[in-house]
């Protein structure tokens, strides 16, 4: 991939973060709440994640929950006991307790067919798929932070752009102020100076808020309710050529979304193994010893039940298991399917901006600012009316700003692409437990 992600990790982020670059840390280190970054990276961002980010942590109680569900699986029956008393309280020979029969017993259940390790199973099987949906989950929100430093990140050039809008609304006022007092303009064109300058540092103080807004919702993603960094570095405009669409593809069968099917294929295997099992039917087992009061004796009883039509009853359960497993096979296949149709449409939109921003930067933008020059001088000349300086004002303000969005559409699809292809940081579910 290009030189803009990091040092040996396959980043979600894309090519823009170039700057932010540095080496991997592994595991996450520790960081101080109060830590600020005068310039923050995006492995700064990925690091506050993967450590303050409260749905990391509750991953790890879920895994931990699933083991105890391991062990609550893996009991077997417990033993029961059992007290009796008969042919006491009565009347004639059996009145008082001259007639009891008292009885001691101990029973369990003796479960057949390997039910013990079928339950094991499946509670491994929905452990996988667990860490299969936190790895789904996990990625999600490593694209989420990466999408939000590029709102971070755009939302820096808007400003800029703004400023840069001011600049010339302020220029262009200087302009016409010199013809006023020359006698070339009347009041009427320096009140509309005045009025696109003030126009001008309107937007300018709006996008100061917006910029505002999408640093706090990047920090947020850390837990974080205020930003602790004043500027999102970034090599904003320098979009490298991306990576081929069939090596992408490739890259497609790893995405965690497809391999979270092949754990739900297990989980519903396991579930019609256990069905399986239920066609041999468990016994229920008891034995103890029996006091007769009348004789002073004392004997052994046992017994022994098996239930009937386990084979019968098992058969449904058996169907609804090996319909789900059909299902999955065929959700697996619908999503591997729109997965592509998904990646292609999102390749040629990058190819696109890409060759926008090109355009843009290197043919539209040069020709825009001469045409301002020109006018520029034009207008002291007077050769040209202040409309028609507004106007190539405004022309190079837009094409900047066309470039600013493109760039920005590049980063953001560069980003989804990277999801599709399961991109990640490697980060494991052991590295974000609590």
């Amino acid at each position: 991939m290009s030189r803009f992600l990091f040092a040996g990790l396959a980043l979600l982020a894309g090519p823009m973060l170039a700057a932010a670059a540095t080496e991997p840390r592994a595991p996450v280190a520790p960081m101080a709440a109060s830590q600020t970054y005068p310039q923050l990276t995006l492995a700064d961002a990925i690091q506050r994640v993967l450590q303050d980010n409260p749905a990391l942590r509750a991953a790890g109680f879920s895994l931990r929950a699933q083991d105890a569900r391991r062990d609550q699986a893996n009991l077997k029956p417990a033993w029961h006991g059992t007290v009796e008393a008969e042919n006491f309280l009565g009347t004639g020979r059996v009145s008082g307790t001259s007639g009891l029969e008292a009885t001691l017993r101990l029973g369990t259940v003796i479960e057949r067919g390997g039910k013990r390790e079928r339950r094991v199973d499946q509670v491994d099987a929905d452990k996988a798929l667990l860490m299969a949906d936190q790895d789904v989950s996990r990625l999600d929100l490593l694209a989420e932070v990466a999408r939000r430093y590029i709102e971070v990140a755009a939302d820096q050039e808007a400003l800029a752009l703004t400023r840069q809008a001011t600049a010339l609304a302020n220029r262009s006022g200087e302009l016409v102020e010199q013809r006023v007092r020359a006698a070339k303009a009347g009041e009427a064109e320096a009140g509309k100076a005045r009025i696109l300058v003030a126009r001008a540092t309107i937007a300018e103080e709006h996008a100061e808020h917006e910029l505002k807004s999408s640093r706090v919702a990047l920090a947020a993603t850390w837990n974080a309710r205020e930003p602790e960094f004043s500027r999102a570095e970034s090599a904003f405009f320098d979009l490298p050529e991306p990576e081929s669409l069939d090596r992408l593809i490739e890259a497609l069968e790893r995405n965690p979304d497809l391999a979270r099917y092949a754990s739900a294929r297990r989980v519903e295997e396991a579930r019609l193994a256990l069905a399986r099992a239920a066609r041999k039917p468990d016994l229920t087992f008891n034995a103890g010893v029996r006091r007769l009061q009348a004789s002073s004796d004392q004997a052994f009883v046992f017994s022994l039940s098996v239930p009937f039509g386990s084979a019968a009853r098992a058969a449904p359960y058996e169907r609804e298991a090996e319909f789900r497993r059909d299902a999955v096979d065929a959700d697996a296949e619908a999503a591997r399917a729109d997965l592509y149709r998904t990646m292609y449409a999102l390749y040629q939109e990058l190819l696109h901006a890409r060759t926008q921003v090109a355009s843009l930067r290197e043919k539209v933008i040069p020709e825009a600012e001469r045409t301002l020059k020109a006018t520029e001088k034009g207008f002291g000349a007077g050769r040209y009316s202040y409309l028609e300086l507004v106007d190539a004002q405004q022309q190079l303000l837009i094409v900047r700003s066309e470039a600013v969005s493109a760039a920005s559409n590049y980063h953001l699809l560069f980003v989804e692409l990277e999801r599709l292809a399961g991109r990640s940081l490697g980060v494991t579910a052991t590295e974000v437990t609590p």
